[in-house]
């Protein structure tokens, strides 16, 4: 919805923009830990370059033990950027020929490979993945659980050649209104998760196991 509001607002198709970093991804400093962790990003999202080195200088943190592992502004951005962004939102303007709209209409999407290995290497999902196709028995019936418990994943991993492993991918859509009184704005998200994950795990919401690959804002009067 942010997204989608952010670049209704200054709607440049072609132009790359980058999201806010996942909620998994944590600085890659083995001595950052998770209380040091939601000092940085308070200072990022809430004050000045300048700020953030005075509010470093204060007695009250440098007599702290342990103090931060960054001790500037310029090295708490820079251990900052290291941090994996994710997939970035791209725009393309919807063109048709013979009809005009009464405004324009955004596609904002993700390359759906990025999205997947941004997925995949997800941490939080690391115990919940499944990477190779196997049956289940009782007795000596065949029975069915996950997709990759069924036959078509044994016979697509027997394609492959060895050493490689099958991801597939699941796509969901629905319509929702944007927001009340915008002028019957309407959003078409396309959502995508990735069948290595366990399904009690990725049908969960607060799981976060389904990315935004697609999103169209408009509305759906034409003339």
């Amino acid at each position: 919805m942010a997204v989608c509001q952010h670049l209704q607002d200054d709607p440049r198709c072609g132009q790359h923009l980058i999201p806010v970093p996942s909620a998994f991804h944590v600085l890659l400093k083995s001595n950052m830990l998770q209380d040091e962790w939601e000092l940085g990003k308070f200072l990022y999202h809430n004050l000045t370059q300048g700020q953030i080195n005075d509010f470093l200088k204060l007695q009250w943190v440098t007599s702290t033990n342990p103090q931060p592992s960054f001790h500037t502004a310029e090295q708490l951005l820079s251990w900052l950027d290291v941090i994996p962004k994710g997939p970035t939102w791209q725009c393309t303007q919807i063109c048709t020929e013979g009809y005009t709209m009464q405004e324009p209409i955004y596609l904002y999407w993700h390359d759906a490979l990025e999205v997947m290995w941004d997925i995949f290497g997800n941490p939080s999902f690391s115990e919940h993945m499944m990477y190779d196709p196997y049956y289940i028995y009782e007795c000596t019936e065949h029975e069915y659980g996950e997709w990759m418990s069924g036959d078509k994943a044994h016979q697509i991993q027997n394609e492959l050649p060895d050493g490689t492993m099958i991801v597939p991918i699941i796509l969901a859509s629905d319509k929702v209104p944007v927001m009340r009184m915008s002028g019957d704005h309407e959003m078409h998200p396309l959502f995508l998760t990735i069948v290595n994950i366990n399904s009690e795990v990725h049908m969960k919401a607060k799981a976060h196991a389904w990315a935004c690959m697609r999103l169209m804002c408009g509305t759906a009067a034409w003339t």
